[in-house]
C-alpha cells in the first residue's frame, strides 16, 4: 500500500485520542495543521484503515460513526447524555459466565457489545 502522510496523521490522531472520535472531529482538529486536508480524504482514509484492520468503526446508534484504534475484542459504554464512549474490557471469567448463560455447545470468538446509560459525570448532574 502506498504511504500517505494524511493517512498517518489520521491514524496517529485516533491512537492518541481515546475518545473514539468521529470523522468530523478528526477533520476539524487536523485541518489547522493540514490545510490541504478535506473531509472526503478523512472518510476515504478511515474506510481504508478499517479495511486493513488498523482501526475499527463503531456504530453506536448515533447518526455518525466513531473510530477506535484499539482493535482488540472489547465492549463500549455510550453515555446517552453527553455521547462519550468508554472502553470496557471483558475478561475470560465474564466470558465463561456468558457461555454458562448460553448453555453447552456455545463458544465466543468475538463480540460487539454496547452498553447505554449515563457516564459518571452526567449521573452527578442534577436534573
Amino acid at each position: 500500500m502506498k504511504y500517505s502522510k494524511q493517512r498517518e496523521m489520521i491514524l496517529n490522531y485516533i491512537i492518541e485520542n481515546k475518545n473514539h472520535p468521529t470523522a468530523e472531529q478528526i477533520y476539524t482538529d487536523l485541518k489547522p495543521d493540514a490545510p490541504a486536508l478535506s473531509l472526503a480524504t478523512v472518510y476515504r482514509n478511515l474506510n481504508l484503515l478499517c479495511q486493513i484492520g488498523e482501526i475499527q468503526k463503531l456504530d453506536t446508534g448515533e447518526t455518525v460513526d466513531r473510530f477506535d484504534a484499539d482493535t482488540s475484542n472489547h465492549a463500549h459504554f455510550i453515555c446517552e447524555n453527553c455521547h462519550s464512549v468508554t472502553d470496557i474490557f471483558i475478561d475470560a471469567v465474564n466470558q465463561k459466565m456468558i457461555i454458562g448463560e448460553l448453555g453447552n455447545g456455545f463458544s465466543i470468538d468475538r463480540h460487539k457489545l454496547f452498553l447505554y446509560g449515563k457516564c459518571s459525570c452526567c449521573s452527578q448532574v442534577k436534573q
